[in-house]
């Protein structure tokens, strides 16, 4: 169950914005090391805490993360894209759903 979520859109080199909200609740902080696990129309980020065989970005002070150029093309990712950024706190993670279609 997502508990906040935001419009938010991917940048030319591939950055995404979390927002500060989201950061805080879940606690993540400048140099935390995210996993970033595909879904079908959309990402999951979560800090990492053990091994594991997804990709990985590190945040930055203001929250971006790059999004992996093969999660980009897999998913068909690119500036015009939109998305909502979701907190669930159930999962510990930050969702990221692509919205479909065209916002005005």
């Amino acid at each position: 169950m997502c508990h906040y979520k935001e419009l938010r859109r991917i940048r030319k080199s591939g950055h995404l914005t979390i927002p500060k909200t989201i950061r805080e609740q879940l606690e993540i902080s400048d140099g935390d090391v995210l996993m970033i696990m595909e879904k079908p129309l959309g990402l999951v980020m979560k800090p990492i805490e053990e091994q594991h065989v997804f990709n990985e970005s590190v945040v930055s002070n203001n929250g971006k993360v790059n999004i992996p150029i093969e999660i980009r093309r897999n998913l068909n990712i690119s500036e015009e894209t939109h998305f909502t950024v979701k907190l669930d706190m159930e999962k510990s993670a930050v969702v990221v759903d692509i919205l479909e279609e065209e916002l005005g």
